[in-house]
């Protein structure tokens, strides 16, 4: 079915609902509805099946008021002023986000960062801490450089103390310590996801199946908090099996970027 082109009505309607001030350019609309969309969806009221219902209709509005201004940006026709209801809204000055605190710098490869402290394989040791990661020229083998000298393939290295607010994966204590921090899987995952939003259902399993794990190691640890923050991922997980395409995506990524930024800074 042809979708209809917005109403000037509609456009006013999508700027408020977005926060913007026209002109807007697709950039602009972009990081708008992604501020949006990432405080606004289920993920974050998962507490109250009500709020999460009401965040699902937001994020499905958002979702309308993105493609309404992209449709608007397309025509070229004169901006409206942002408004609600048909209810113009007097033009405010655009306040400036507080600027961002600079990513901690990340392995593309391997969800790794220096300082992180990890146990190498057969995992039984003492956790050591990366100094960071080097790519083997040919092969592609990634390799773990760590703090007492000695150099890992990556796929011998596992996390040694932390709980993932994303998916709920756990392991540790180390010295009484759990850090929170998203795994190295749900920051390759996010990485996959921002590429390709067809990703998505794929990703929702697999969340679903580490909070899985995450359970079975809190109880081998005798966590009750690392337990109920990975039994609360897996409801979560689950809930969003109904979830349209769209809204599927803007809840994964909402969490994945939360949680990466939270850890980053």
């Amino acid at each position: 079915m042809r979708r209809r082109a917005p109403r000037t009505t509609d456009c006013a309607r999508a700027l408020w609902l977005l926060g913007l001030q026209p002109p807007v350019d697709p950039d602009e609309l972009a990081a708008a509805w992604k501020r949006r969309v990432t405080r606004a969806h289920p993920d974050l009221h998962a507490v109250s099946e009500q709020r999460s219902e009401a965040a699902t209709v937001l994020t499905r509005a958002l979702n309308d008021a993105r493609d309404t201004v992209q449709a608007w940006i397309a025509s070229g026709r004169e901006w409206p002023q942002p408004a609600m209801g048909g209810r113009t809204v007097p033009a405010q000055p655009v306040s400036q986000p507080d600027p961002e605190p600079p990513a901690a710098a990340v392995c593309k490869h391997t969800g790794l960062r220096a300082g992180d402290r990890v146990r190498t394989w057969p995992y039984d040791g003492d956790p050591v801490a990366v100094r960071g990661t080097e790519v083997e020229a040919g092969a592609g083998t990634v390799w773990v450089l760590l703090a007492d000298g000695s150099t890992t393939a990556s796929h011998r290295v596992r996390l040694a103390a932390y709980g993932c607010p994303v998916c709920g994966a756990c392991e540790g204590p180390v010295d009484g310590a759990v850090v929170t921090r998203p795994c190295s899987d749900c920051l390759r995952d996010l990485r996959r996801l921002e590429q390709r939003s067809s990703e998505g259902p794929r990703i929702r399993a697999a969340i679903e199946a580490r909070s899985e794990a995450g359970r079975a190691t809190a109880r081998s640890l005798d966590s009750a908090w690392l337990g109920e923050r990975a039994a609360e991922r897996g409801r979560w997980a689950r809930r969003l099996r109904l979830a349209t395409p769209e809204d599927l995506h803007a809840a994964l990524l909402g969490a994945f970027t939360r949680a990466f930024e939270r850890w980053a800074a």
